[in-house]
């Protein structure tokens, strides 16, 4: 019985980690393109192909998987305020 293989880590680009982390942070794709100044829609395809480039379903799933693979950390924040 032979034992699973890893998948091998797929090396992110530091504005895939950005949106990846911001994601993580809880912006929505909306906030997230606010932020880095770009449309929602270039967002929405830079996490679809995110996703597919991961193997991941979801944006959380994306996530998840960045988190195990050491490409993104854990941070403290404070939280955002309103207005």
């Amino acid at each position: 019985m032979n034992a699973p293989t890893a998948a091998p880590t797929v090396t992110l680009a530091p504005i895939d980690l950005l949106a990846l982390q911001l994601i993580a942070d809880g912006l929505t794709v909306d906030q997230v393109g606010a932020r880095l100044r770009v449309g929602k829609s270039a967002i929405q395809m830079r996490m679809f192909r995110l996703r597919a480039r991961l193997g991941a379903t979801t944006n959380a799933h994306a996530v998840a998987i960045a988190y195990r693979t050491g490409q993104l950390t854990v941070t403290a924040r404070p939280p955002e305020r309103a207005g």
